[in-house]
């Protein structure tokens, strides 16, 4: 029948972006979808597999509560609709709802206007109190429901426009089968938070034509016309529509997860329709997008530049499939500029650029979707737990050596202190206690970009494939302009630059041993080609110097203590070159505290290939302070003077023919008065200055 009763409308526009769930010491069930094993569909297939990914599909959600409810809901108060109900789907296709929660938004982006998801929202309560459905039996309630209240108000043959002809292939003509009805629950004591059914009962008719409440892929009930979810207290509209597209995903997409869930340990965020039980992101990723026909995403091109643009609102993507791992097999590549707001994969909201996904293959109920954040894979240590994070017992984690066949920010970590293991609490290089949803991507890296623009089998995390067997598949990012951004992938990994570093350090008592070869990055092998390295050091607050140039992949200080009751904050970084002048990017900041700190002195032996001037130390001094400098080959006549601020020279320290080397000079400037000079270095093709502060 045709609607005849007034709905509540409010008229509220929500500008949230999606939350992230904060695991549970058990994580809670988000999805069923009952299947009976069938074969693998062809990987070329394309499409909404039980359902249309194209054209107009029109769709009744029907929101229902129990009379005897009484547990508050921030958005659904006892006896009313819920907030925003109206904005969870457009009536048509010239509304165009922005709300981050509404349906109809996120499948006209996902699909780039391919697909339009319509309908009207309804709320009813039930005449049954929630009692007589308290042992799981979702699919009794939605039935009586449906029949008893909804029936009267709908005129269900609206909601019957397509046909299934096949898997993949569907006709826009009515076979008497209502195509979808979206159940929501005000409860959370049915089993799973979302399950791709109406609940597994007996259809009905309605209207002339058929509910049925089963799911294709469910052989005793194999005829289905919805889904059904609860929007549990905690949950916002943004997170029940989160499920509610997980849920059609499965009619879209197929009844296997691209995780076990049986399992609750071994997970890892990743995003897409099919998320995984943790609901951390929905956008849809470029294997779905281009499973359901929406995108074609081509295999990357070699030795050529590529521009890039945003992958959520343009459908770019690239993929790689190594030719020494599994059949179906892909990495996928995506730019990710937070232009949408389904934009999820990262809550770090500075967190723009190339991200990676790796599949092992497609959904098998595995977990055979990993991120490859730039961040990298680590061993993970777990000294403590803290109580001072979202007011429960978590474990504290903290990197302890970079392993690229280890774990990332993204995955959940093994631990023996506690049930939760995801990373939400976090001691940092200093030792500070940091709080996050870092598997969401809270204070962490995960793209690719120019500060770290490196993808190869040399980098952490690697190219490797499924089995950590190596490829050959190499990327840089070049250049990134208004979002676009330029990459190259090389045949040769050796043609791009060196990747990335890591620094790790052993007490070396009493002063700190420094490496940053791969005899410290376990799994992480160095470049053939790399020749040169340059380590620079910072203490407390002073200016970074560098300390070390060579071709050596360690070094120790000789000029510090460190300690654990230090009070002076020791910091220092590394960079690599090879044979064609390509630079690695600075590595992340390894940090000790010490107890004390001597000035460096002029210890590098080996001879250095370019001119450079380095940081005086200390700065800021009085009176005097070191100047060291290194000249390249070939040799030449060198210059070092200090100057004033109105370029007026105070101070020659060098005037002669210099051979290669490093050198250092000490500069007296107790006859000077207090304040900023400059000094300055000049040697054949070679110019450079840097700033020095006398004090009184």
């Amino acid at each position: 029948m045709s609607l005849h009763r007034n709905i509540l409308t409010v008229l509220f526009l929500a500008n949230a972006v999606f939350g992230s769930t904060i695991a549970q010491a058990k994580d809670e069930k988000l999805c069923s979808a009952h299947s009976t094993p069938v074969n693998s569909v062809a990987f070329a297939d394309t499409g909404g597999i039980y359902m249309t990914a194209k054209g107009t599909l029109r769709v009744l959600i029907v929101f229902a509560s129990f009379p005897d409810d009484s547990t508050p809901h921030p958005y659904w108060q006892r006896h009313q609709p819920p907030q925003f109900m109206q904005q969870f789907i457009d009536p048509d296709t010239l509304t165009r709802s922005s709300a981050s929660f509404n349906l109809t938004n996120y499948f006209r982006q996902m699909s780039l206007g391919q697909f339009n998801l319509v309908g009207e929202a309804i709320w009813i309560e039930s005449t049954h109190s929630q009692e007589e459905y308290r042992q799981g039996a979702y699919g009794r309630a939605n039935k009586n429901l449906l029949q008893e209240q909804v029936d009267p108000l709908i005129d269900f043959r609206q909601y019957d426009q397509w046909t299934k002809l096949s898997d993949y292939h569907h006709a826009q003509t009515p076979d008497s089968l209502v195509d979808m009805i979206i159940m929501v629950w005000r409860t959370n004591m049915f089993e799973y938070l979302g399950e791709a059914s109406l609940g597994y009962w007996p259809g009905f008719t309605v209207d002339g034509i058929r509910i049925e409440t089963g799911y294709p892929a469910y052989l005793p009930y194999p005829r289905g016309s919805g889904i059904t979810c609860q929007y549990i207290y905690s949950d916002s509209p943004q997170k029940v529509m989160q499920t509610m597209v997980h849920e059609l995903g499965h009619w879209l997409l197929g009844k296997l997860h691209p995780y076990n869930s049986e399992l609750l340990s071994d997970k890892h965020a990743y995003w897409g329709i099919l998320c995984s039980n943790q609901r951390v992101a929905s956008c849809a990723n470029a294997f779905e997008r281009e499973r359901l026909g929406w995108i074609v995403v081509p295999d990357i091109p070699r030795d050529q530049d590529i521009a890039l643009t945003d992958y959520l609102t343009s459908g770019a993507a690239l993929k790689y499939h190594p030719q020494n791992g599994e059949p179906f097999e892909y990495f996928y590549i995506e730019n990710h500029q937070q232009r949408s707001m389904f934009d999820d994969v990262t809550i770090n909201t500075s967190d723009k650029g190339v991200w990676v996904l790796h599949q092992q293959s497609p959904c098998s109920e595995t977990d055979n979707f990993r991120i490859k954040p730039s961040d990298g894979s680590w061993r993970w240590g777990n000294p403590s737990t803290t109580t001072q994070c979202f007011a429960r017992t978590l474990p504290v984690f903290r990197k302890e050596s970079p392993h690229p066949v280890g774990l990332s920010h993204r995955d959940q970590i093994p631990n023996g202190t506690s049930a939760i293991n995801w990373l939400q609490a976090f001691s940092d290089p200093s030792g500070q206690l940091q709080c996050g949803v870092f598997s969401a991507g809270d204070q962490f890296s995960g793209s690719f970009n120019a500060s770290d623009p490196v993808f190869s089998t040399y980098s952490n995390p690697n190219t490797n494939t499924w089995q950590n067997q190596q490829t050959s598949f190499c990327i840089e990012i070049l250049s990134e302009q208004d979002g676009v951004i330029t990459l190259r992938s090389y045949s040769n990994p050796l043609d791009g630059s060196p990747a990335r570093r890591y620094l790790g350090a052993t007490a070396s008592s009493p002063h700190l041993s420094l490496a940053w070869g791969s005899q410290w990055s376990e799994g992480q092998p160095l470049e053939a080609d790399v020749n040169w390295s340059e380590l620079q050091r910072q203490v407390a607050n002073d200016n970074w110097a560098s300390i070390f140039q060579g071709s050596t992949m360690a070094w120790t200080d000789e000029t510090i203590t460190c300690d654990t009751s230090g009070t002076i904050p020791v910091r220092y970084c590394v960079r690599v070159r090879d044979v064609q002048g390509k630079t690695s990017v600075w590595s992340e900041v390894f940090q000790c505290n010490a107890s004390s700190v001597s000035e460096v002195d002029d210890a590098v032996t080996e001879s250095p290939h370019e001119c450079q001037l380095f940081q005086n130390y200390p700065n800021p001094f009085n009176p005097t302070t070191t100047v060291r400098f290194s000249v390249g080959i070939p040799s030449g006549f060198v210059t070092l003077k200090v100057f004033d601020l109105l370029g007026r020279e105070v101070a020659t320290l060098v005037d002669g023919i210099e051979p290669p080397g490093h050198r250092s000079v000490v500069f007296d400037a107790s006859r000077l008065a207090s304040g900023i000079y400059i000094y300055r270095l000049i040697a054949p093709g070679f110019t450079q200055s840097k700033k020095m502060l006398l004090l009184e």
